[in-house]
């Protein structure tokens, strides 16, 4: 078949990517630690119902490599293709209630085996080292189970993330299991599944259709699978493609590890001793469907001449292509219009602050000019986007402590809520209302300061203490404006005499609080200069707060203001 004549060309690297697999010396290295597993003298006996691991030190490759283990005997009987849904142990791989993850019964039960020994669970953690997750058949099982628990539970400051590699393991779950772990950034490609042509393990549950709750399942694939026979090797990751190649090449062999490690041996010693040009070249037509059929002869596919298997893979491919070929564009789009916005708001800020007195938050307070009007646009439009980011990430099961968003979206989300939260701000009280932090607070705000908090703290041991030698350009707290507004609201209301606070505190009290808040953030350089602006509503507090009778005038703000040191604050 030859391409279309308007049709984008398209090429399959899962030769290339196979050789390069192959090359790395992952396989070899993955496959030595679980042999030092199977030969350990001082492995205690396996239990039906568990398996066993170790943790070997790689100093050459200075990484760390955990194997496991099940007794082999057991894979010779038959597996229970039953499905336990909800898990508690990987409720955070539940998208929502109408999306569940479902996993097979005896591999959760192997994985609960492990859940004994705390220790291995709390160091890995935080892993000194990068880390590779490995099993042989039901060892496998457990290798992809404990590798999305690492992923989930190793912070995202930290770089050691692990990757998994399984050989001849069966499939761990269905269809909701694989969105789940395509939902999560990053997580899928970490996934290496190495199986034979003829390895009957990794295709027992081709044809199981589980009922649970009312609902079918079936098993699905996920992450890279590297199909091998002797005539060669393909990386696949289409979880279509790869049913249908399981499917395809047929189930009749229990090849052990070392029947592994011999076609491993051979198919990288082809690579070696192949000089010869690319096959490629030989196929005429469609590049894309030359590569499939190249692919389908090198893992051994007896049916590699039918057409049908070769069209749904074809097809597959350009969908998937132009999926996320859509979906990159949106994005793009999406962040470039977010930037522009912010950039808009940036340029307003420094206007605010150096060609009028008022300054950034009461310059759009008042609207004295067309730009602040145009300014509301601008931060509409974050919002909007913020909003759904951070309605999305609320969505998403996550632990205690752990930020449901990355660490560099994160950090968009801490300079949008600075940058246009003091915006809210002025027109909640232009409008004459009080207690914002309490009554008025936006819930998207509030989440985006929890989830910022918790990432400093999970991440305070390994950041080098460090002093800000220069003002911030952005208040760090996003709600200091809504502080000054009430404390202008209770110096007014001392002023007129009027009672004003709740029997708990005194009026002078919460403004000698106040005082105290600011001169923190002052020491600290986390305040803007711009509050100091001769017509800002936190110069105009004081003005009316400094001939307060019963005001502390001795304190370190007083200090501040009176010898006029804000000058130098830069």
């Amino acid at each position: 078949m030859s391409p279309q004549p308007n049709q984008e060309k398209m090429f399959s690297c899962g030769l290339e990517l196979a050789d390069v697999v192959l090359n790395s010396d992952l396989l070899q290295r993955s496959l030595k630690a679980i042999q030092k597993l199977n030969d350990d003298p001082t492995k205690k006996n396996i239990r039906a119902s568990s398996c066993a691991y170790k943790a070997y030190n790689d100093d050459q490759n200075k990484c760390e490599i955990i194997a496991f283990g099940c007794e082999f005997e057991r894979v010779s009987s038959v597996l229970s293709p039953t499905l336990e849904q909800f898990p508690p142990e990987f409720n955070f791989l539940q998208i929502d209630e109408h999306s569940p993850s479902s996993i097979n019964e005896e591999a959760i039960a192997l994985f609960r085996s492990l859940l004994q020994d705390l220790d291995l669970f709390q160091r890995l953690k935080n892993p000194s080292r990068p880390l590779i997750v490995t099993g042989h058949s039901l060892g496998g099982w457990v290798a992809s189970l404990f590798c999305l628990w690492l992923l989930d539970n190793i912070h995202q400051s930290n770089r050691n993330i692990p990757i998994c590699i399984t050989f001849g393991s069966p499939l761990v779950g269905d269809d909701g299991l694989r969105k789940a772990i395509n939902n999560r950034s990053g997580w899928n490609p970490r996934f290496l599944h190495v199986v034979s042509d003829g390895d009957l393990i990794p295709r027992t549950f081709l044809s199981s259709t589980i009922t649970t709750n009312n609902n079918k399942n079936s098993y699905r694939p996920f992450g890279t699978f590297l199909m091998c026979s002797s005539s060669g090797s393909a990386c696949f990751d289409d979880p279509d493609s790869v049913l249908s190649l399981l499917k395809a090449t047929g189930w009749s062999q229990l090849p052990s590890l070392m029947d592994y490690k011999k076609l491993l041996d051979h198919l990288t010693h082809q690579i070696i001793v192949s000089n010869g040009p690319s096959q490629l070249g030989e196929l005429r037509g469609d590049p894309l469907q030359a590569g499939i059929i190249l692919q389908l002869d090198a893992i051994g596919d007896k049916r590699k001449q039918e057409d049908t298997l070769i069209t749904a893979m074809e097809k597959r491919e350009r969908m998937s292509y132009h999926e996320q070929k859509k979906r990159i564009s949106e994005s793009e789009k999406k962040l470039n219009d977010v930037k522009m916005n912010m950039a808009h708001l940036e340029w307003y800020k420094k206007i605010s602050s150096t060609k009028v007195s008022l300054g950034y938050y009461d310059c759009y307070k008042n609207k004295p000019f067309e730009r602040d009007i145009k300014a509301v646009l601008f931060k509409a439009r974050l919002t909007k986007y913020w909003e759904d980011v951070v309605d999305e990430a609320e969505r998403k099961p996550r632990k205690p402590g752990f930020a449901p968003m990355g660490t560099r979206l994160l950090f968009g989300g801490t300079n949008y809520r600075r940058m246009v939260e003091p915006l809210d701000i002025a027109e909640y009280y232009k409008q004459g209302k009080r207690n914002y932090r309490t009554q008025g607070r936006p819930k998207h705000y509030k989440l985006l300061q929890t989830w910022q908090e918790e990432e400093e703290r999970a991440a305070a041991h390994k950041r080098k203490s460090s002093t800000r030698d220069k003002a911030a350009t952005l208040t760090e707290d996003s709600c200091f404006w809504a502080d000054v507004e009430e404390a202008m609201i209770l110096t007014k209301s001392l002023k007129n005499g009027e009672a004003v606070g709740g029997p708990e505190e005194s009026p002078i009290e919460q403004l000698q609080e106040f005082e105290d808040y600011v001169m923190r953030l002052i020491d600290n350089l986390a305040v803007t200069p711009e509050i100091f602006l001769k017509e800002s509503t936190f110069t105009l507090w004081w003005n009316e707060y400094k001939n307060i009778p019963q005001r502390n005038r001795r304190s370190l703000l007083a200090t501040f203001m009176e010898n006029e040191r804000y000058q130098k604050y830069i």
